[in-house]
């Protein structure tokens, strides 16, 4: 069949053993690759296409860890749970970055192979700027005033216009501040909120003009600052420690991954 006629909801690492379905307009067959194996055929009336994807779930082992971690695992394992900053990972931009030259050049007006993923990157250097100033001010758990909120249960947005009532349900989780990811129908931010947008686009040096040209090919939307892993285990194996959990479409396992190993080269701010 065509390379064209197979669907997959997301992209895998290479590097990586995994599990994943695609879509194909004729039965399969056993490759006979001792690399693959077929697990499960079922029926579908849809192509997958990129997107499709509800959650990752991961399994990774984190060989020869600090002789200390025992003691250190139940507060790791705690602060993943109340959430970790919800981070673009490095992956996003490229190798060393090198994609965010196409996302310069997209915000020039200047042709690109790609516009809307080069449109995206642009998106994730805002959000992660954004972040980044949040969490260190402390704020990753707090509210700020006239922050766009995203319901937990339900992901319906909403300004804030009740600091003290929304302050409380964001401690309680119930809603998590949603950062911006800028295009013509990403819903406004207000007050001091508002403000802490505009530095960081600021800083990045991102005007009216650059955002006209980058609402060309993003129509924008938020994305929550917080990050919570589903189904969490953290554990030791001897000298290993063996991470088990789910994350969303869109999130990263380096994040993490960063919360708990806090690696030399820093994975929060790739962008930078």
């Amino acid at each position: 069949m065509d390379p064209r006629d197979v669907g997959y909801a997301g992209r895998k690492d290479k590097h990586a053993v995994t599990t994943q379905w695609l879509s194909m307009p004729r039965e399969p067959v056993d490759p006979g690759d001792e690399r693959l194996s077929l697990l499960a055929v079922a029926r579908h009336p849809h192509k997958l296409r990129t997107g499709h994807v509800r959650a990752n779930r991961f399994v990774i082992r984190v060989r020869d860890v600090d002789p200390a971690a025992a003691e250190r695992l139940p507060a790791l394992d705690e602060r993943l749970r109340a959430g970790v900053p919800n981070y673009f990972g490095p992956q996003r931009f490229g190798h060393e970055g090198r994609s965010l030259g196409d996302a310069a050049r997209i915000l020039r007006n200047a042709r690109v192979r790609d516009p809307r993923f080069a449109a995206s990157i642009a998106q994730a250097a805002v959000f992660n700027r954004w972040l980044g100033d949040r969490v260190m001010d402390g704020r990753l758990h707090a509210l700020v005033p006239g922050d766009v909120l995203r319901k937990r249960e339900t992901g319906g947005m909403f300004r804030s216009d009740d600091a003290e009532a929304d302050a409380a349900r964001v401690r309680a989780g119930e809603v998590d501040p949603a950062g911006p990811m800028p295009g013509a129908k990403m819903m406004p931010a207000s007050d001091e909120a508002a403000a802490r947008e505009q530095r960081a686009l600021d800083a990045l040096g991102y005007d009216e003009q650059a955002l006209r040209q980058l609402a060309r090919f993003a129509p924008g939307t938020r994305r929550v600052a917080r990050l919570v892993p589903a189904d969490l285990d953290l554990r030791l194996d001897g000298a290993d420690l063996v991470a088990e959990f789910t994350l969303p479409s869109g999130s990263y396992a380096t994040v993490v991954l960063g919360e708990l190993v806090h690696p030399a080269a820093d994975l929060r701010a790739p962008f930078e």
